[in-house]
């Protein structure tokens, strides 16, 4: 027993200190890391949007009583007492409206902390100077604060100041983001194997696809129902891509592209664009990537959507020699 113990115990000692397992513990970490990143992000762009409804409504319901003094001051007290939210917040969030009445002008990238740091800049061409510089150069809440407290805006030549408020993301490209052909040699499909096998081994291997996908992807989803006419559908994948924004609809087919999957697609889309989508996104894309597909089908069954839906193929390792005999022993 004791000999046991003390071989477990050398066992694991061995296994902290070897390459592969810091290699795992590392990789691990960062994709924990990532993950929690992208889900506070996803709270915070959600939270904005909620302040940004709420206030809206509030003003509206203001400017009904506009003849009555003093009425927005009461109505948000009473509000503050019944929604149970600090006064101070709710007079923050009809603020932030009124920087901010065009819901396109709210940017995804900023969280609600930048927002109460812009909101305190009256000058609506110097806040957009300072929401501009906090997007390109990534700033935290922290560094913004510090430029505003240190006055970069009139430290700054009137030239770099008209760039500043011209500039604007890099404008993505759709067909430079989806290609034609996806390499997914790192997943290996047997011939018996269908769609929800490679799903499977997608989601095992979902660095490796997301690496081949392109920068800027992100999960959303696996298997996500959507109910049409009382019949629930599922999609087999849900990305988003943060450049454009929008979410990625993507279709898994092991075999040769039918065009009733074109018209399967762009029904999730159209039902995405009108049920799961907020007001600073583009309408939802789909992406079908399947084993084979014919071109003249393609451009005759995608006639009018090519700014819509994607047609990819795949490409996987295929098993060895000896493996394939196998199979065909078994069959």
């Amino acid at each position: 027993m004791k000999q046991k113990t003390t071989k477990t115990i050398q066992i694991k000692d061995e296994l902290r200190v070897s390459k592969d397992y810091q290699n795992l513990l590392q990789e691990l970490r960062s994709i924990m890391s990532k993950g929690l990143y992208k889900a506070y992000k996803a709270i915070d762009n959600i939270k904005v949007q909620t302040y940004w409804q709420i206030g809206e409504r509030i003003v509206r319901e203001e400017l009904k009583h506009q003849d009555r003094a003093d009425y927005g001051k009461y109505l948000v007290e009473n509000l503050a007492i019944d929604l149970t939210i600090k006064k101070r917040r709710l007079y923050e969030i009809v603020r932030f409206y009124r920087h901010y009445e065009i819901v396109r002008t709210v940017s995804a990238q900023l969280a609600w902390s930048h927002y109460l740091e812009l909101i305190e800049v009256e000058d609506a061409k110097e806040r957009l100077f300072y929401q501009n510089k906090t997007i390109l150069n990534s700033w935290s809440v922290r560094e913004l604060r510090k430029q505003i407290n240190n006055k970069l805006y009139k430290k700054t030549s009137q030239s770099e100041i008209d760039n500043t408020l011209k500039s604007t993301l890099p404008q993505v490209k759709l067909n430079e983001i989806f290609r034609d052909t996806y390499d997914f040699d790192f997943i290996e499909l047997q011939p018996h194997e269908g769609e929800k096998e490679l799903e499977s081994k997608i989601i095992q291997n979902f660095l490796g696809f997301l690496g081949e996908l392109g920068p800027d992807f992100y999960i959303g989803g696996r298997q996500v129902p959507i109910k049409i006419a009382g019949l629930t559908h599922y999609i087999d994948l849900v990305l988003y891509h943060k450049g454009i924004p929008c979410n990625i609809l993507v279709d898994l087919k092991i075999g040769k592209l039918d065009s009733r999957d074109i018209g399967q697609m762009n029904k999730y889309i159209n039902y995405y664009r009108e049920n799961r989508q907020y007001g600073h996104e583009q309408d939802a894309i789909g992406l079908i990537i399947c084993k084979e597909a014919d071109k003249e089908e393609v451009r005759y069954a995608i006639g009018g959507l090519e700014e819509k839906i994607f047609i990819a193929k795949y490409k996987i390792k295929l098993p060895s020699e000896s493996k394939i005999k196998k199979i065909i022993h078994k069959l």
